[in-house]
């Protein structure tokens, strides 16, 4: 078994499971799940409940956010594309 998640690990394995799904149908849900660990452990580090959070977890967290945001981003993108394309989504074996 691996080390017990403390208050502000809660994030990290909610933002690994956004990053680390493959299915389209559960993806935007796993961002959504991530983003609201993340708003939850900002808030803890502003009402100042955990002292733990050092610079390297803030700057863990806007690097984490800005991923987040990019993955929502081509995960539209992609399923805007394949609505278009006959629910195909790029690289399911069209040819051009």
């Amino acid at each position: 078994m691996g080390v017990p998640l403390t208050r502000g690990g809660l994030w990290q394995e909610a933002y690994k499971a956004a990053m680390l799904e493959r299915d389209q149908a559960k993806l935007l849900k796993k961002i959504e799940d991530a983003h609201a660990a993340i708003q939850r452990r900002i808030e803890e580090l502003k009402l100042g409940s955990d002292h733990d959070g050092s610079s390297a977890e803030r700057q863990a967290i806007a690097d984490a956010l800005h991923n987040l945001r990019t993955i929502q981003k081509l995960a539209s993108r992609s399923s805007t594309e394949g609505s278009r394309k006959g629910g195909k989504a790029p690289g399911d074996g069209e040819t051009s």
